[in-house]
């Protein structure tokens, strides 16, 4: 169990996740409650009990066979435990997890309501793509999945009209819009150093799940020789790759003589980066709404497998809001001069209200205030 600061506010009991611990981080240090963590280990725990058929997210509910019960009932037990050790440093008040549909959670729910204190859901998941988001409808159409804890904090819209659309997963009032708190960490961040004084051009990779994997190969030879066509120059390039595995990929993808010219690591975080980038390239991610907030100059590969438009596309050329602040290259060539122009400081920051704008597409981000502020307002109304 990872507590963090104590405080007199109420205590949520954190069910831990990959980048869920970036939020609760963030509510750590902003909010008002206590946020102790449950760590590794309970979905290891569980699987001994749990029917290999039960272990599917989401279709976990619908299963029928034998084993079910007793998985239920130990699940349960286990999940009391788990309060009840909590609660000798604090009572637990809620148990927050980073999605609505894990089987790993089944008991944590059956123990809340046992307990009469709300499980809450701050969903990591934000669905963005149409075709991504139609994918998302009919799993859970085809699971009758519905939603058996208090309430769902998501990201922005996207997910909303998603569950919306599915209809049977929970009522519309027990879906909320709060965003994320992983993003407040944009309010320490300092966004206006002029692009004159940032030192790197920037190349986010999209090497897996985006569906352009040759496209992003030309992409980064580009990229390459970008950077050796610019070497005298004193602007550097960084290739930021997702993770470690991520890293050696592209280091394999590349050759000696470029990894001269380039540097590409995945140990460094986004807060840093984008700050100090006059351009910033990639596809299909949410990190090019983090651009916007940096009010960094984005370019989009629009050639080969990567798109302008259509259901697989995060940003459509087609959407006014997208097409005023991003540069769509339709070419190799065309980024390459994109690239120039802006080692020749041919750019200025993007445009504070323009930037909002596309960022307010995507993702909720408070006028004022921030998202554990929402998040923590939202929980106030079930405690």
């Amino acid at each position: 169990m990872n507590w963090g600061p104590i405080r007199p506010g109420p205590t949520v009991l954190c069910l831990s996740r990959e980048s869920f611990i970036k939020d609760v981080v963030e509510l750590r240090s902003r909010g008002q409650f206590n946020y102790p963590m449950v760590m590794g280990g309970f979905t290891r725990f569980q699987m001994a009990w749990f029917p290999a058929e039960m272990q599917t997210q989401t279709f976990y509910q619908a299963y029928r066979g034998a084993g079910k019960e007793d998985a239920v009932r130990k699940s349960t037990a286990y999940a009391h435990l788990l309060i009840k050790l909590a609660s000798r440093t604090r009572k637990i008040d809620a148990v927050l997890s980073a999605n609505f549909d894990y089987w790993q959670d089944v008991g944590f729910k059956q123990a809340c309501r046992n307990l009469n204190i709300p499980f809450v859901v701050l969903s990591r998941e934000h669905p963005i793509v149409p075709k991504v988001c139609d994918v998302v409808v009919d799993w859970y159409q085809r699971a009758a999945y519905t939603f058996d804890g208090t309430v769902i904090a998501v990201a922005g819209k996207s997910t909303r009209d998603v569950l919306a659309r599915v209809g049977s997963v929970c009522r519309p009032e027990q879906v909320v819009i709060t965003g994320l708190p992983r993003f407040d960490a944009w309010l320490d961040v300092d966004k206006s150093l002029p692009l004159e004084h940032r030192p790197w051009i920037t190349l986010l990779t999209f090497t897996d799940g985006y569906y352009a994997d040759q496209t992003f190969r030309e992409v980064l030879n580009g990229f390459c020789l970008a950077a050796r066509k610019h070497a005298g120059s004193s602007i550097r390039f960084l290739i930021k790759t997702k993770d470690v595995d991520d890293t050696f990929a592209v280091r394999r993808l590349i050759s000696e003589e470029d990894a001269i010219h380039v540097v590409c690591t995945h140990d460094v975080d986004l807060f840093r980066v984008l700050p100090e980038s006059r351009l910033v390239i990639n596809y299909n991610s949410l990190s090019l709404v983090e651009a916007a907030m940096a009010r960094t100059p984005i370019v989009i590969p629009a050639w080969g497998e990567c798109k302008d438009r259509g259901s697989e596309v995060m940003y459509s050329i087609e959407n006014p809001k997208v097409a005023k602040l991003v540069i769509f290259a339709g070419s190799k060539e065309a980024m390459l001069e994109s690239i120039a122009e802006s080692v020749a400081g041919k750019r200025g920051l993007l445009e504070k209200e323009a930037a909002r704008a596309f960022v307010d597409e995507y993702i909720h981000i408070p006028a004022f205030g921030s998202c554990s502020k929402d998040f923590e307002d939202l929980l106030h109304k079930y405690l």
